[in-house]
């Protein structure tokens, strides 16, 4: 009993350094926090066991109710963790006519770490098929000088892209918009209809997807490297924002 109380109470420890290592780096999200809010009561728990354990004595629910809860989220992330995954790593189809990269942080006039590995994703395809354009998607947010859109367009300019191949959408503030008012740009240029592609962190890809299919939108996704010390937090976030986009209607 005393090393099943020691593996709580490291548990629960390693998940709330994450949070606070993490939290002094990144903009704080649910991501970031959840290893805190799931960690702290297996520390309590691991700490306070014989009390505890005498409290439930005559109300075992509530053991069977807390260690219910974590092995059902441990099934629940091993099931959409793994679906995240397996969309994350699907190969691009080549030829596409429009790439759009989804945006995401910039500070001040410089893109995150996270876009920059989008943006390098989407220079190698657009290296590998020439005749594609690119929309860069992203508005102007709390924090950035300039919209993630133009951001993105120097950072793409700078490292051998032609400018005339890309084109901005610097309005949108989510996902949805992301696709919708860059729908808006693709259907006035392309009447005919066009064959498009899109690019945005492994993590994201799933629901970005569903997310375009959910708007009419026909569209290939595929991923680019996340930052390896945030990946097990933006996995666990975006689980929990698959689950409620299905449960609100949004994909």
């Amino acid at each position: 009993m005393k090393f099943f109380r020691i593996i709580m109470i490291l548990i629960g420890a390693i998940g709330v350094a994450d949070t606070a290592v993490l939290s002094m780096w990144s903009n704080m999200n649910l991501g970031i926090m959840l290893p805190a809010i799931i960690g702290m009561p297996l520390i309590i728990v691991g700490i306070f066991f014989e009390p505890l354990r005498s409290f439930t004595a005559h109300a075992l629910w509530l053991r069977y109710a807390f260690f219910g809860a974590y092995i059902a989220y441990a099934l629940f992330m091993l099931i959409v963790g793994g679906m995240i995954y397996t969309s994350a790593h699907d190969d691009p189809e080549e030829g596409a006519d429009v790439l759009i990269v989804l945006g995401c942080a910039v500070h001040g006039e410089r893109v995150s770490l996270t876009l920059s590995y989008r943006l390098d994703r989407a220079i190698e395809y657009l290296n590998a098929n020439p005749n594609t354009v690119a929309i860069v998607s992203g508005g102007q947010g709390q924090g950035e000088s300039i919209s993630e859109a133009e951001a993105m367009r120097r950072y793409m300019v700078n490292r051998g892209i032609a400018n005339e191949r890309i084109i901005m959408e610097d309005k949108s503030t989510s996902t949805e918009e992301n696709f919708a008012f860059s729908r808006e740009i693709i259907d006035s240029l392309y009447p005919n209809g066009a064959r498009l592609a899109f690019v945005t962190t492994n993590f994201h890809v799933l629901r970005a997807e569903l997310v375009a299919k959910k708007q009419g939108i026909a569209i290939d996704g595929f991923g680019a490297k996340d930052v390896y010390y945030t990946a097990p937090n933006n996995y666990m976030r975006e689980a929990i924002a698959l689950t409620l986009y299905k449960l609100t209607g949004k994909i």
